[in-house]
């Protein structure tokens, strides 16, 4: 912006000038409300706090001395009692007796008298009291009591040295009277440990929280200005003036003295309660602000003008920033990207070896398999094991993919039926190949296993068992062994089987130093080891915090060059009903033969194995590519038509779980009634739970399992 002569100078100046002095009179306004306000807000929570307070503390002394008073009449019933009882038994009322229930009790003081009020016996602690307590039990209310065995009397005495006794007083049992009992309290405990109000406003300043009064009955019985104490609040022209504006919710201005103050009045159940600032106090901030004000004036005036004779500088210096700010974010965004792609490619070599186990014992099985063509039952053999080796892999992936949930606590624990021998086994099929491959031998021991049908997450099972003994196949040496054990430990719990798994190998071991890291994400023992003994690192970290979650413990004792032994503890619930579905499994399995299937899935390599599974089976299949043609089909079709619906869940056009809500939606009896099956690639638990909460029955992972896909949809028809 360019100024030419000096009337547009002068004019400038004239303006600046005014935007000054209108900042500073609304900040100078802004100030004087915000501190008035920061005054009413101080002052109505401290008469609300003391009233708080108040109460608390007349509620706090009424149910101490309330409790005292109890029991007291506890401790005289329980004489009572005691008498009698000493007299039936042939003993005889006297003061050794009295003394040892005296230390029983915790009281002071024993008095029994008769029904004319006269000592029969006592003993005290205080002889000096004896006479007082005497005294005080001659009350007709008291002596009334002789003939009333369940009536009973309690009262707190209080005394002029500051001192008090608890006295309790009950119908004697063996004969016309009554047992008296007192606990004495002295004037020093009184005054250390009994709570009053004047303690309440302990550690309020005067000048920074103002003036706090608590009258009673026209006397000021607290205050943190001790001068006041005592005072009668008839001469105190604050109170009078506050008691005249009843709001306690809003300051109110006034005169002390010829001074003003502002203060508020509150009314608790036994007190009326006050606190008052002097107008220095509440506005002692405001010369600063005036300053502030002035000095607010001057820059802004100052920013004004320079901003006149430099706007072109500062426009050339702020576009020459922002285009260094916006080199510098391009480059730390390009190392961001740098870093994690390195990051990422790290990971993925360090994944290499896990992957490739399963991998390796696929191959390894199809090898077997073409050297023994001409003999089926080494096919059947080798089919199976490539099966279970490719559900190891599905696992392994899955273990990736379950690390980020476990960093954040998302993981969810499935509470499923599985026998635990038929897991050990299927981990044990492919170690054994990873193992032969070094010569390394590996035993299996199971001792004193009563509960084989558990409840709980096996698939987390199995990957804890694997991710031990992959390592111990890994870590080992050539010709080495490992042996692992299971065994049952005894539980107090009918419900609760807790499993001990002990993997031990001869293998390289690990360092001491090494070993207080092992459960930290991609630990390894040093850069050699690592290019030796490929992997991701998150083996260990990832089988800690399931063990943890499943609410068990992992232990181990490693020596370098020796071995390692691993130690895992965890609880599973019992099946109670595991014998039941064994033998529903061993029974021969249901056909889906002549049962109307609607298909839907969207890739056409999944509907070709799932339509050759179905129609091998005997079942007549209709197919729908996406959510809406299904819906279409269903709709279109007959009442009955189909048996059960198999649902894939991403599906382009309409997805799986709305095609589902849609279907259960329509007004018709077999949409609410039809079993709709998830088959899909969506393999968590959280999984599982959308589906059911979309409407679906069952929830099968890909790569579908043809005995479990049949049994359910047996299961689900016949239901």
């Amino acid at each position: 912006m360019d100024i030419k002569g000096g009337s547009k100078e002068k004019q400038i100046q004239i303006i600046g000038g005014l935007l000054g002095l209108c900042v500073a009179l609304i900040a100078l306004i802004y100030t004087f409300h915000a501190q008035k306000a920061d005054a009413e807000k101080r002052l109505v929570e401290i008469v609300n706090y003391v009233k708080v307070q108040c109460s608390t503390y007349t509620h706090f002394n009424e149910s101490s001395e309330s409790k005292s008073l109890l029991r007291s009449i506890e401790s005289a019933r329980q004489m009572s009692t005691n008498i009698n009882m000493e007299i039936e038994n042939g003993g005889q009322l006297s003061r050794e007796f009295l003394k040892k229930n005296l230390q029983t009790l915790w009281v002071n003081g024993i008095l029994v008298l008769d029904a004319e009020g006269k000592t029969d016996c006592e003993y005290s602690m205080d002889e000096s009291l004896t006479k007082e307590i005497t005294d005080y039990l001659q009350k007709d209310i008291i002596m009334d009591f002789t003939g009333y065995r369940e009536r009973s009397y309690s009262e707190r005495l209080s005394r002029e040295d500051g001192s008090y006794i608890d006295i309790a007083a009950c119908a004697r049992k063996d004969a016309p009277g009554i047992v008296a009992i007192y606990y004495y309290t002295s004037p020093e405990f009184t005054r250390n440990y009994t709570l009053t109000v004047q303690s309440l406003l302990n550690g309020y300043s005067t000048q920074k929280d103002g003036t706090i009064l608590v009258v009673d009955q026209g006397r000021v019985i607290a205050s943190n200005d001790e001068s006041l104490l005592g005072q009668n609040t008839a001469e105190n022209q604050v109170v009078q003036a506050l008691k005249k504006h009843t709001d306690s919710r809003h300051i109110f201005h006034l005169k002390k003295d010829g001074a003003g103050c502002y203060g508020i009045m509150l009314k608790q159940r036994d007190y009326y309660i006050y606190a008052y600032l002097t107008d220095t106090e509440v506005f002692r901030d405001l010369p600063l602000c005036v300053a502030g004000a002035a000095l607010l004036y001057f820059l802004i005036f100052s920013i004004f003008w320079l901003w006149v004779h430099r706007t072109n500088l500062a426009h050339q210096k702020l576009e020459q920033e922002k285009e260094e700010r916006y080199k510098a974010e391009l480059l730390r965004s390009a190392k961001k990207a740098e870093a994690a792609n390195e990051a990422k490619t790290e990971f993925l070599q360090r994944m290499s070896h896990d992957i490739r186990t399963p991998i390796n014992g696929i191959c390894g099985m199809i090898d077997v398999a073409d050297h023994y063509a001409a003999d089926m039952e080494k096919q059947t053999e080798c089919r199976a094991k490539i099966k279970e080796a490719s559900h190891l892999l599905l696992e392994l992936v899955n273990e990736v993919l379950d690390m980020s949930k476990l960093e954040s606590e998302e993981v969810v624990l499935e509470e499923v039926p599985f026998d635990l021998s038929s897991i050990s086994e299927e981990v044990l099929v492919v170690v054994e190949q990873m193992a032969a491959e070094q010569n390394i031998r590996v035993t299996l021991e199971k001792k004193g296993i009563v509960h084989r049908k558990l409840i709980g997450s096996p698939g987390h099972v199995k990957r804890v068992m694997m991710n031990i003994l992959s390592n111990a196949v890994k870590y080992n040496k050539e010709n080495g062994q490992i042996h692992m054990s299971c065994q049952e430990l005894p539980s107090q719990r009918t419900d609760i089987a807790t499993m001990e798994f002990i993997c031990r190998d001869t293998g390289i071991g690990m360092s001491e130093a090494f070993q207080k890291r092992i459960f930290e994400p991609f630990a390894q023992e040093d850069s050699g080891s690592r290019t030796k003994y490929a992997g991701t690192g998150l083996g260990m970290p990832i089988t800690k915090k399931l063990i943890e979650k499943m609410g068990g413990t992992i232990t181990f004792e490693s020596k370098k060059g020796v071995g390692t032994t691993f130690v895992i503890r965890i609880p599973f619930q019992i099946d109670q009903d595991g014998d039941k579905r064994e033998k529903q499994k061993d029974t021969p399995g249901k056909s889906i033969q002549g049962l109307h299937i609607l298909l839907v899935e969207d890739n056409g390599l999944n509907m070709e194995i799932a339509e050759f599974v179905l129609q091998n089976e005997g079942a007549v299949v209709t197919k729908a590519w996406n959510g809406r043609e299904a819906l279409d089909i269903f709709e279109k079709s007959g009442p009955g038509a189909f048996d059960v619906i198999l649902m894939d869940i991403m599906m382009p056009v309409m997805n799986g779980y709305e095609a589902t809500r849609m279907i259960r939606s329509l007004d018709r009896e077999d949409a609410k009634k039809i079993p709709i099956i998830a088959m899909t690639a969506n393999a968590f638990s959280e999984d599982r739970l959308r589906a059911k909460e979309a409407g679906m029955d069952e929830h099968i992972p890909k790569p579908i399992d043809t005995t479990m896909l049949i049994k359910v949809i047996c299961q689900l028809v016949e239901r």
